[in-house]
């Protein structure tokens, strides 16, 4: 069975319908593109979360507020399990060289989950400055396009 990739418009749907607290701000159907935003709470802080995504690439999950802490000096890096600059980071929530997520995938039923999941070893990484989350953290970003 051959799975088919998810329309922009099916992404739309499903986000809706899973978790109804996240909108959808912009969303252009030409581009096949939307960014969502909303409210995780994972254990004990609230975060304000955007996912961008484009058809086709990988989605992009960002911690609008409040602002990821660091620990200067920590044996895996300031704030582990990022991409891009420090100033906008973003979450690094799969491992693009293994196929984890692909188009044909709902962002919410893989990344949401996903990010709850990064929040919540986050939080234990600020507790005990390890990361438990395990993964292979990749030096740089997935590529922008999807095979």
């Amino acid at each position: 069975m051959n799975a088919k990739r998810k329309t922009i418009e099916q992404q739309i749907e499903a986000m809706a319908a899973a978790w109804p607290m996240f909108r959808v701000g912009k969303r252009d159907r030409v581009a096949r593109s939307a960014t969502w935003s909303g409210i995780l709470k994972p254990q004990f802080t609230t975060y304000r979360i955007e996912i961008r995504y484009v058809v086709g690439t990988y989605p992009q999950v960002r911690v609008l507020s409040p602002t990821l802490e660091r620990l200067p000096g920590n044996e895996e890096g300031s704030l582990p399990h990022v991409y891009g600059p420090s100033s906008d980071p973003t979450l690094c929530l799969f491992d693009p060289e293994t196929d984890e997520w692909n188009s044909t995938m709902l962002i919410a039923d893989k990344i949401i989950p996903w990010t709850i999941e990064w929040l919540a070893f986050y939080e234990f990484w600020l507790m005990t400055g390890v990361w438990s989350g395990g993964g292979r953290h990749a030096t740089s970003g997935p590529e922008e396009t999807l095979a």
